[in-house]
């Protein structure tokens, strides 16, 4: 099949630290190139792949201090697609920003089916009205759900769930883990970091932070100065920056296992699925897709407080490595996302 790949243009393909989303479009895009699929990839112009790769801008657009608010470089990556779309038998966009809802817009004057994915919570919550009355003025279009979980408009048309998968190449088992507990993502007040400090704090663990710190988001970066930065003392609590692929695998598979106290329902969450590929089990709150990434009991165990999560912690040595790792293989492969997306592409190209 001709297929194109929208990415987001706010970081490049594949990223070279954190970015779930745009690992997420690296891994399909250069699957389905392996398999014989003819693939354009829109994306910033350092993004690496083998597929044939176009361009409206040079670099990820928040290393140039473009603002996240910025949408017109989002528009113009996708018309830069749209406008080919005869060279195509599908279009894949990936959305990661509101400014994203304009190809949903666009995508109804074209011939060429279209398939949206959403990487975020759908705007259900009052505050975020106008965007849900954007999307369900197209909720026609072809959405795609990353989990059940995600589904919260059932007036959609979702012709697909397909869960993430990850190269699980990358991530080495490792049979025992350290003596520290791990937490891992974007300092932003819903990931928990805070809430993780606190189970640590109180169980007299070690814990270990990494992830990024984006001065782009203020309200995230004044969470860090105030929730976060002043309960690292360098020794119980310490943080070690944000981890190439080669630093998050020794990361993640030495931990004794990794804390993740989500504060909301996100709709897919990777770092659970790359800690458990190294054979370290995760203990969570029972939040949004993790009831379908962690198998409670097997791989760790879903809480819901922070007296849970430090009561489960007793238990963790109870948890098989090898049963986590034999879990990501089995449920959460490259292999099984693309041949989903492939069964996909076919049904609705021969649908037209």
């Amino acid at each position: 099949m001709r297929i194109a790949q929208v990415a987001p243009l706010w970081e490049k393909i594949p990223p070279p630290l954190y970015g779930g989303t745009e690992r997420i479009v690296h891994y399909l895009t250069e699957e389905l190139v392996r398999r014989g699929h003819k693939v354009t990839l829109f994306a910033t112009g350092d993004s690496k792949t083998r597929a044939k790769l176009v361009s409206v801008y040079p670099r990820p657009l928040y290393r140039n201090h473009i603002p996240w608010t910025n949408f017109l470089y989002p528009t113009l990556n996708y018309v830069a697609a749209f406008k080919r779309e005869g060279e195509f038998d599908i279009i894949h966009c990936h959305h990661g920003q509101a400014q994203d809802y304009v190809a949903l817009a666009l995508a109804r004057c074209l011939n060429t089916p279209v398939v949206h994915v959403l990487n975020f919570t759908l705007p259900i919550e009052e505050p975020r009205k106008d965007e849900r009355m954007m999307i369900e003025q197209f909720k026609e279009a072809n959405f795609i759900s990353i989990s059940n979980s995600q589904r919260k408009m059932s007036n959609l048309n979702w012709v697909a769930t397909v869960h993430h998968g990850i190269d699980i190449r990358r991530f080495r088992f490792q049979e025992k883990g350290g003596e520290y507990l791990a937490w891992f993502g974007r300092f932003s007040e819903v990931k928990g970091a805070r809430e993780a400090i606190q189970v640590a704090k109180r169980l007299g663990e070690r814990l270990v932070l990494a992830g990024k710190i984006d001065s782009g988001f203020p309200q995230d970066f004044q969470y860090y100065k105030e929730e976060i930065a002043p309960r690292i003392d360098g020794k119980q609590i310490r943080y070690i920056g944000e981890l190439n692929d080669k630093q998050k695998d020794r990361f993640l598979g030495g931990a004794k296992a990794l804390l993740n106290p989500i504060l909301w329902d996100e709709p897919f969450g990777i770092v659970p699925i790359e800690a458990m590929a190294t054979g370290t089990p995760v203990i969570a709150f029972e939040r949004g897709a993790l009831v379908e990434t962690v198998k409670d009991g097997v791989t760790g165990y879903l809480c819901g407080s922070i007296a849970e999560m430090m009561e489960k912690m007793s238990k963790i040595d109870k948890i098989s490595r090898k049963a986590c790792r034999l879990h990501v293989e089995k449920n959460f492969s490259v292999k099984r996302m693309v041949d989903k997306y492939e069964n996909l592409y076919r049904r609705l190209v021969k649908k037209g």
